[in-house]
Formats: C-alpha cells, structure tokens, sequence
C-alpha cells in the first residue's frame, strides 16, 4: 500500500510538472477565419500538451490592431492575417524570419505559391498559407443553351465571354449576359486583375514598387466590358455594387456569367440547389488562365519566444497534414496545399477542382500599399476600373492611374 501511494505522488507530481512546462501560443485571427482555426486549435490542442489560443479579431480592425499592437510592444505571437498584407508587416520588421522551416518541410513546394511569394521580402520567407481561395468564373448553363450556346464549353477567352454575355443578354426578359463587382477594389482585384495575369501582364512590378498600369493586356480587357457594358449585357447594379447581391443575382437564374470565388460551388449547391452551373478559371483576353489567390497567411511575430516558436511551428505541420487538410475542405472550401487534390476533394462537389488547379498559378499583388491603391473605394484602381469602362475617356484614365499609382508607390515604398 505505501508503494502505491508513493507511485500515486510520483505520477501526480509528474503530471503537475508536465503541465506546469505546458505553453500556450496565443493567436490572432480574422472573423472571416475564426471558426476554421479555433477548430483547428482544438484539434491540435486535444493531442498536445502545449495548447493554441484563438483569439477572433474583426477582419477590418485585424491590420491596424495588429500593428498597435506591435508598436506597442505587446503583440501576440503570431497572427492569421489576409496574404496581401504580409509585405508590410515584413518590411516594417514586424515579422518573424521562418524561411530555413519552411524550406525544410517536405511539402514545401506545394505550399500556394502566391502566399508564398506575398510573404517572402528581400530573399526571406515570414509565412505559410493557412486558408486560401482563388477566383473563378461560374456560368449558368441553362442561359447557355438557351442562348444557343454549348453549355458543357466554358469561355476560354475574354473574347468568348464577351460574345457569350452579349447572346445570353439578347434573350431579353431582364436578362444579363455579365456581372462582376465594379465599385470594391477588394472585389477588382479578385476578379478583373486575373485577365491581366492570364495574358502575362500586371498592374505592378514583380517587386511591387513600380507601376505598370498601361499594357496591352488591360487596354484589351477594358476593351472587353466597354464592349459588354455598350451591348446592355452587364448587369447594372455591377456599375454601383458592393457585392453584396452578386450571388443573388447568379442565382435567380437571370445572370448568364459571374465573376466569384472558390466558395461558389458550395455556396450554390446548399443554398440554391436548382440552379445549374459550371465553373472555370479566369482567361485573359485572348486565352490563358489565372486567378487571384486570396485568404489567409499565418506568420509569427518578430522575436517570439523560441519554445513558442517551436509549438506555433508545430501546428503549422499539424494543420498541413492531409488528415486536416480534408478537414480545412470540409470546413472552407480550399485546402492550403496543392498537392492533396485527390484526398481533398474525394467525398466533395469536383468542380471544385478547378479553383484548386488554378491555385498553382493563381497570384496576388505583391504590394506596401494595398489599401490606398486597391481598397479604398476612391483609390486610382477603382477609379481606373469606373472611368475606363464606364466613362468616355479611356486614354485619360488610364494614365491618370499610372500617376496616382506612381506617386503613392513613391511615398509608400520602403
């Protein structure tokens, strides 16, 4: 009896070390992102002695709390934050350096390339994707036929979906061929910048800091809507919308062609399951692929503890697993690796698919500035996208946005 009482101690006093040397990572994450991780967490965190805290953090509030909170010298460990900021966060020196981690991960080269890309700065890595998505087009294929069009054929071109929108808009009825999110920058550069991209152009330098508003590629895709807008065949409330009834209107059956995101397919087959449609990637003008790879990276914060650095690390390899990338499917929509096609989405909708192919070549603008040049809804890109398709003065806009381009990337840059 008193070996076993003094085995009982030995075990409690065991147990009360254990958890004792037991850390937590605190973590902050977007809204948009919250139920995702914090299930992630309690995953991990029922296997682990260490544990991840999830703390949710309004999407709009999530940039300017993060950096008070790092100017003020009480930052969280590490944050799950939209990819598109991250070269900020880097160049302020905000961020921990992860690169030798991350290129010594097996699945390293089939990490999304473009979260990749947005968080390396000056030759080093400081994040992972965590939940990605990219934009597609999603097309009704009843208006297809109707339209005599081939509904099992999608638009391959910019050019094809130009004659499409404009021979599904003649059908008439209050019938549009087009529909896209004119007036958010969030929304333009998710899905008009991909025509740039398919056709080998951008709107910046692959560095960021220099403007490369005038090409081929955007006079050709301007050219484009100009033309569907003329012929009567965009929906109008495009011109003046947030997006906020873009999926409606799809989903009436009134809409021949959408400009979405990922999240289209699963989005329509639970909530509108009698609508018939297809999916397919972005092309340029006049051929290609692309789509903007949007979401959220995970990055630590500069100087983190280096056990919690060894524990937040530690949760990024649990959450590429394949076992949990299924899960992060199941749950959002896009798994954050690009080779788990088959495991992803084997018990899933496979039109899916094609976002998840397109991911590979999917890109972001790499930008200090993304508020100011893209977001802000009086911002030159918004301004460019309203005047140029909308206005009557092509050539003045655009090089009014090559301008206003230069002068914030000149002020901006670091």
């Amino acid at each position: 009896m008193h070996k076993y009482k003094l085995m009982i101690s030995a075990l409690s006093l065991l147990a009360s070390a254990t958890l004792a040397n037991a850390a937590e990572v605190t973590l902050w994450v977007r809204t948009s992102s919250g139920a995702v991780l914090q299930a992630l967490a309690e995953r991990y965190n029922a296997t682990h002695p260490d544990k991840i805290v999830v703390t949710q953090i309004t999407a709009e509030q999530m940039v300017p709390k993060l950096g008070a909170a790092i100017a003020g010298g009480a930052p969280p460990d590490g944050a799950v934050l939209d990819l598109i900021y991250l070269p900020t966060f880097a160049a302020a020196d905000g961020l921990e350096d992860i690169t030798d981690w991350v290129k010594g991960r097996p699945e390293a080269s089939a990490m999304s390339p473009s979260h990749i890309r947005l968080a390396t700065y000056e030759g080093k890595i400081y994040g992972v994707p965590a939940l990605p998505d990219a934009s597609i087009i999603a097309y009704n294929t009843e208006l297809f036929e109707k339209a005599g069009l081939d509904p099992k054929k999608a638009p391959a071109t910019l050019q094809e979906i130009t004659e499409s929108a404009k021979k599904i808009a003649a059908l008439g009825d209050g019938t549009y061929g087009f529909y896209f999110v004119a007036n958010s920058g969030s929304w333009l550069i998710y899905d008009f910048l991909p025509h740039l991209w398919a056709a080998g152009a951008d709107i910046l330098s692959e560095d960021g800091r220099a403007a490369t508003v005038d090409t081929p590629a955007l006079r050709e895709t301007i050219a484009a809507y100009r033309d569907m807008w003329k012929a009567g065949a965009i929906h109008p409330t495009s011109r003046s919308g947030n997006g906020n009834n873009a999926v409606e209107a799809f989903a009436s059956g009134k809409v021949g062609i959408l400009m979405t995101g990922s999240y289209i397919v699963n989005l329509l087959t639970a909530k509108y399951p009698d609508v018939k449609f297809e999916v397919a990637p972005i092309p340029g003008p006049s051929g290609g692929a692309s789509s903007f790879a949007g979401g959220d990276s995970l990055a630590l914060m500069k100087g983190i503890d280096e056990e919690k650095k060894r524990i937040a690390l530690d949760f990024v390899d649990f959450y590429m697993t394949p076992e949990q990338q299924v899960f992060i499917t199941k749950e959002a929509g896009m798994p954050s690796r690009t080779d788990l096609a088959k495991e992803a989405y084997a018990k899933f909708d496979q039109r899916n698919l094609v976002a998840y192919d397109v991911l590979s070549k999917a890109r972001t603008p790499y930008t200090f500035s993304s508020d100011e040049l893209f977001v802000s809804r009086t911002g030159p890109f918004v301004n460019l996208v309203q005047g140029a398709i909308f206005g009557d003065d092509v050539d003045g806009s655009i090089s009014k946005a090559q301008s206003d381009f230069t002068r914030i990337l000149e002020r901006t840059n670091p």
